[in-house]
């Protein structure tokens, strides 16, 4: 079963990633430093970032155990695949990467199946949006073309902290459904 493993895993880098963000946190309340603020932006991203990929290989391990679970399109969204013809006229799998919001819809949806569940984050919260914000602030901060990439202003701190709080709030909601969804198969059979 190497589900079990997966989601062993997953509950491991997401306990370590939640504490380096707490470690991140207290560092900056008693130091805060651009460099201590800008720790906590790409810890953070780290953490949603990580999550995802954990969230992947959980739904990818399932796949092995269960072969039907996922339709052919899911797979390759999953493996993050697309297929193209080569200039030889055959069939070839190419890196398709998809972005950031779909794909945390598509992951959360994928391992509410895994549950005979269908979970819907609550993408009408004005977190939502600024998740797509933190990313941006992101990638700036990770790729920097000016000095102003660097500064973490407060509008950067409260986009990082609802980002952050939207991710793990709805995680959180579809890791209790999972569960009580487990709980209910469980006392049924």
């Amino acid at each position: 079963m190497r589900v079990k493993d997966a989601y062993k895993e997953m509950w491991q880098f997401q306990s370590l990633l939640l504490e380096d963000i707490r470690a991140a946190r207290d560092i900056a309340r008693n130091d805060p430093t651009p460099f201590s603020l800008r720790t906590i932006y790409r810890t953070s991203a780290a953490y949603i970032e990580g999550t995802l990929y954990q969230l992947r290989l959980v739904c990818l391990a399932a796949l092995e155990d269960v072969p039907t679970i996922f339709n052919y399109q899911e797979i390759l969204a999953l493996k993050e695949k697309t297929v193209l013809l080569n200039s030889k006229g055959k069939l070839e799998e190419k890196d398709q990467f998809q972005k950031l919001k779909p794909s945390i819809l598509f992951l959360f949806s994928c391992f509410a199946k895994l549950h005979s569940i269908h979970f819907s984050p609550n993408i009408s919260d004005h977190r939502w949006d600024s998740l797509g914000k933190f990313f941006e602030l992101r990638n700036s901060l990770m790729h920097p073309k000016s000095i102003s990439d660097f500064e973490i202003d407060e509008f950067k701190n409260t986009v990082s902290l609802e980002a952050v709080s939207w991710f793990n709030e709805n995680l959180q909601k579809l890791f209790r459904e999972c569960e009580s969804a487990e709980a209910a198969a469980s006392v049924s059979t």
